[in-house]
């Protein structure tokens, strides 16, 4: 376990770590799972030292849970449905016929909430994604491949989260940024 890689030398040891067989973990600040690629090149570390040590990267968010004693179902207004597509886009995704919104009640202190959960986006390197990985990548490109190859971005996974009615469109629109600004 690497603490967090916040520049070349930790970044480095990860790698020389990696590369003689260990399974290393760590934290890296960026906004999505594949801007991690473009970070550990800024830090220094060769494109080909990155494709033969890099498993995968998994960017997480938390978005605050409704609570479950006072959340209260209501149908998805025509506003809802705008905040939805707005926080699929440009993937496509069923909208909910019913929301949870927050209510408040003593058990949350009157805020509608209770705890917090993940957002999850996974990426996991492939041959594909290996051969964009160098000096001059482009990180729209990585990011379009690894949406062909199955990587569900962090909004989709929020919208997940909405429609099992587990937390509200704006917590996850809060938390996380469209794919565009990313």
């Amino acid at each position: 376990m690497v603490g967090e890689i916040r520049d070349l030398p930790t970044a480095d040891m990860a790698v020389q770590a990696a590369l003689t067989g260990h399974l290393v973990l760590s934290t890296l600040h960026t906004n999505d799972a594949p801007s991690a690629i473009t970070r550990l090149l800024d830090l220094g570390i060769p494109p080909y030292l990155l494709n033969a040590t890099l498993l995968g990267v998994m960017a997480q968010r938390l978005v605050r849970t409704l609570c479950p004693h006072c959340k209260h179902p209501h149908p998805a207004r025509e506003s809802d449905n705008e905040l939805w597509d707005h926080l699929v886009a440009p993937w496509k995704a069923a909208r909910p016929k019913q929301l949870q919104r927050p209510q408040g009640c003593l058990e949350c202190r009157m805020t509608g909430y209770s705890g917090r959960i993940g957002i999850y986006e996974i990426l996991l390197m492939s041959p594909e994604l290996r051969k964009l990985v160098n000096t001059n990548m482009n990180l729209v490109s990585l990011r379009e491949q690894a949406n062909r190859e199955g990587m569900k971005p962090l909004r989709i996974s929020g919208a997940q989260k909405v429609a099992a009615g587990l937390t509200t469109l704006e917590e996850v629109l809060k938390t996380s940024p469209p794919a565009d600004q990313n």
